[in-house]
């Protein structure tokens, strides 16, 4: 019998996530099968040879000892792990773990565990970073937390979702504060980095060369190194995710920062910044608008010259 794993949400990063597995399920004897709520969204997805299904998280769960979700909010998260229509809710149901890759912090991550285990299904809190990018390439870090015997089960499908897994712990929780603390790291490299390149561009000094100069110097990070001169340099804006996203997960972080009791006043501060971003240019504008925060103040672009 041909072993079927589930995955549910095909957004930026599930949609080419499952391209990538259903590439790998078509070499391995395994079926991949979907759901997301929207019908362009499976269309890909069937496109790439994954099989779509009509009846969502339920019907997956009742097909498939392994299913995925990459999904884009902790109440969705947990409506489709815990919901009268979830993964676990038909009698029944095949579902022996479920791995969820949704930033949503340690609160939710546990509350998902706690009922999921009354259903006899294990967690698996597997959150990933490498951005739209990563997914496609299967350029990604995995930061997997659960019980050995179901990261053992999911780590086929994980080695296909990233290059790097990474086991950080044995209990759901875990890969949610080093998703948190990665993506802290992250957001906040974003709004310093517009902060100081508006400072050089100010005085005269080329975006394009400054980011040369930081690279190859003591300020390199992820923005100065891809994100600004892929996406602002050039002025594309479209590094694949919102500032929603990245207010949310400001948010989540600084939540977990209270819950275990840690100050933390710079990313309480960058969390402001994002929420401005949000304001200024919109929910659903790509993040590297946060440059176009610091352009209004200035008045002077972030382009090469």
């Amino acid at each position: 019998m041909t072993h079927s794993i589930g995955f549910l949400g095909l957004g930026s990063m599930g949609g080419p996530i499952v391209a990538r597995l259903a590439a790998w399920a078509r070499e391995s004897g395994r079926r991949i099968l979907v759901h997301d709520i929207r019908p362009e969204a499976m269309d890909r997805a069937a496109a790439a040879g994954a099989e779509p299904v009509a009846g969502g998280a339920r019907e997956l769960g009742l097909r498939c000892k392994l299913v995925l979700a990459c999904l884009p909010s902790p109440s969705i998260s947990e409506a489709v792990a815990l919901g009268e229509d979830g993964v676990a809710s038909a009698p029944g149901h095949a579902l022996r773990t479920y791995v969820e890759m949704s930033t949503i912090g340690g609160p939710a991550m546990r509350r998902l565990a706690e009922g999921l285990a009354a259903r006899g299904v294990a967690l698996v809190d597997s959150p990933i970073s490498g951005g739209a990018l990563g997914a496609e390439t299967g350029v990604l870090a995995v930061m997997a937390a659960g019980a050995p015997e179901a990261v053992a089960m999911a780590r086929p499908a994980l080695e296909v979702v990233g290059n790097r897994v990474f086991v950080v712990g044995d209990t759901p929780g875990l890969g949610q504060a080093m998703k948190l603390a990665n993506n802290l790291l992250s957001l906040a490299g974003m709004v310093l980095t517009a902060e100081a390149l508006s400072l050089g561009a100010k005085a005269g000094l080329d975006p394009a060369q400054m980011c040369e100069v930081i690279n190859a110097g003591t300020g390199r990070n992820s923005s100065t190194d891809s994100k600004y001169p892929r996406e602002v340099l050039t002025g594309r804006f479209a590094v694949g995710s919102t500032n929603r996203i990245a207010q949310k997960d400001m948010s989540l972080a600084m939540a977990e920062f209270a819950a275990l009791g840690v100050p933390a006043p710079l990313t309480g501060l960058a969390r402001e910044i994002w929420s401005m971003v949000e304001a200024a240019q919109g929910p659903q504008a790509d993040m590297t608008t946060v440059a176009k925060l610091y352009e209004g103040w200035t008045g002077v672009p972030l382009r090469a010259r």
